[in-house]
């Protein structure tokens, strides 16, 4: 299957991992190593290649990250697709306008703005997928920052590799990912928190 790179986002000191599109019928999925591990650094599926590959689903997964696949065998096609023109053009589901729309509304909100999935609101099918911002959103320290329009500071980590710019402008499609489960401290919820994992001119 012919599948357009999305994202690369950093896991760890020597692995990334990388978000895919299958072309055709729009499926979202991680592409992992054939023994289950995320890529290493220095693979070369790169975001915006366009790669032929044949993977096979990833068993045991948890809802919401319904994405994993194991790659058995790749074969680039071309580089450097139009991210932008291909999604919008693509039928892709597209949230638009408040932050607070994006995963079907269904975040919740910590007292410092970042916005979450727990296990009482995970019933969606996927982990990914894409925004276009009502308003410029700004890069304070390594999170983007959204106003709400009630003056509320939404924030939204960056994991991409790529050096990221202090300002991503109103109505650039941005690709918003769910980090896998994580209980901060041990002894509280888990909680899958939403972050930032790219974004296309």
């Amino acid at each position: 299957m012919h599948v357009l790179i999305l994202s690369k986002t950093s896991y760890g000191q020597t692995q990334v991992c990388v978000g895919g599109m299958v072309m055709g019928n729009n499926r979202y999925i991680r592409l992992l190593k054939s023994n289950g591990y995320y890529q290493d650094i220095d693979t070369p599926l790169n975001v915006g290649d366009v790669w032929d590959i044949n993977f096979t689903p990833k068993l045991g997964l948890r809802q919401p990250h319904a994405e994993d696949v194991l790659v058995q065998s790749k074969t680039l096609v071309k580089r450097n697709a139009n991210i932008s023109e291909y999604i919008q053009n693509s039928g892709a589901l597209i949230w638009q306008g408040n932050i607070e729309q994006v995963f079907y509304g269904k975040l919740q909100w910590t007292n410092w703005g970042k916005g979450y999935i727990n296990q009482q609101n995970c019933d969606i099918e996927h982990s990914v997928g894409f925004w276009l911002s009502d308003k410029d959103i700004t890069l304070e320290g390594d999170s983007y920052r959204y106003v709400t329009d009630s003056g509320e500071n939404r924030y939204v980590k960056y994991k991409g590799l790529v050096e990221p710019p202090t300002l991503i402008p109103a109505n650039t499609l941005i690709r918003l990912s769910l980090a896998k489960w994580w209980d901060a401290n041990g002894d509280e919820e888990e909680r899958c928190y939403m972050q930032l994992s790219g974004w296309y001119d």
